[in-house]
């Protein structure tokens, strides 16, 4: 079994934050649940979310898997980061298509995703950066 350090349990946390966060913060009145919102629209949420689910526990499992050399560690580090931040990478993003807005008119929230994307995209990539630091102390396998 692979040990939980630092820089990992930082990547898992921000993992979990954002799959399930997405299904906490997105069944209710301003997305899932909004009356205004055509059939479509609420299955590409759907998609979003599910998507994010399979991200996160991608990421996880690349972060985790037994590996034969310190070669394949450092790659699976990597690559679970990257895929880590991907769903939140796009969630910041999104805002460049034309007419998107950080929430609709009728609700009084001042657009925290672009906080919340951000600083999940952020903790990923400490978490990886700590992970390294600790990896290049370690003697290669």
């Amino acid at each position: 079994m692979a040990s939980i350090t630092a820089g990992k349990a930082l990547i898992v946390l921000a993992n979990l934050f954002y799959s399930i966060g997405a299904f906490v913060f997105d069944f209710n009145e301003t997305h899932v649940r909004n009356p205004r919102w055509p059939p479509h629209a609420r299955f590409h949420n759907g998609q979003t979310m599910t998507l994010g689910l399979l991200l996160s526990a991608t990421s996880i499992y690349y972060l985790l898997k037994p590996v034969a050399s310190q070669a394949q560690a450092k790659d699976n580090l990597f690559t679970s980061a990257l895929i880590g931040s991907f769903y939140c990478s796009a969630g910041m993003s999104a805002i460049l298509y034309p007419g998107t807005a950080w929430q609709d008119p009728e609700f009084a929230q001042g657009g925290e995703q672009r906080f919340v994307f951000s600083g999940t995209v952020v903790a990923v990539w400490i978490g990886y950066l700590l992970e390294v630091r600790r990896m290049g102390k370690v003697k290669s396998s």
